[in-house]
């Protein structure tokens, strides 16, 4: 027997400027069917507040995020994280414009291996560009960071 949890997922979309209700309509009735779902646009500030509940599957859950992925890829004008939590777990669900998604992919996975750094003082270099742009020689960016004192600085130079 599959394992019926509590899920909740929540957060707000900058959408096009052109989004009809139609469109917004058509997910919440293909996703209400299996779970309540609040989805309100504002058209002064184009943004889709999003409010999906109810208790699920896992394999709906899936169903539910693909959906929301869809709408985002499609309506989207930038990339947004929308918070998930199914059976207790919080995880955060990436949508909306492919290259924005990707920056937020590589930010969240560029954090993380921050976190599980335990020496006193290191460099961390990162740069982000999207795959068609040629390499160039721009500008990186530099974190230092010294664990101690909690110091943190940030410059740019070239390599």
């Amino acid at each position: 027997m599959k394992e019926v949890a509590s899920y909740v997922l929540t957060g707000a979309l900058a959408v096009q400027d052109d989004l009809e209700d139609e469109q917004l309509d058509r997910v919440s009735r293909h996703l209400g069917g299996i779970a309540t779902v609040y989805a309100k646009h504002d058209t002064i500030a184009h943004t889709v507040a999003l409010r999906i509940s109810g208790t699920l599957v896992r394999d709906d859950v899936r169903y539910i995020e693909q959906r929301v992925e869809r709408f985002a890829e499609e309506n989207a004008r930038v990339a947004a994280i929308l918070i998930s939590e199914w059976n207790g777990v919080t995880s955060e669900l990436v949508v909306g414009m492919n290259w924005d998604a990707q920056c937020l992919l590589r930010l969240g996975a560029a954090q993380e291996q921050l976190g599980k750094l335990t020496e006193q003082y290191f460099d961390f270099l990162l740069r982000i560009e999207p795959p068609s742009s040629p390499v160039n020689g721009s500008p990186l960016v530099r974190v230092a960071i010294e664990a101690q004192n909690d110091r943190c600085s940030t410059d740019r130079f070239a390599p």
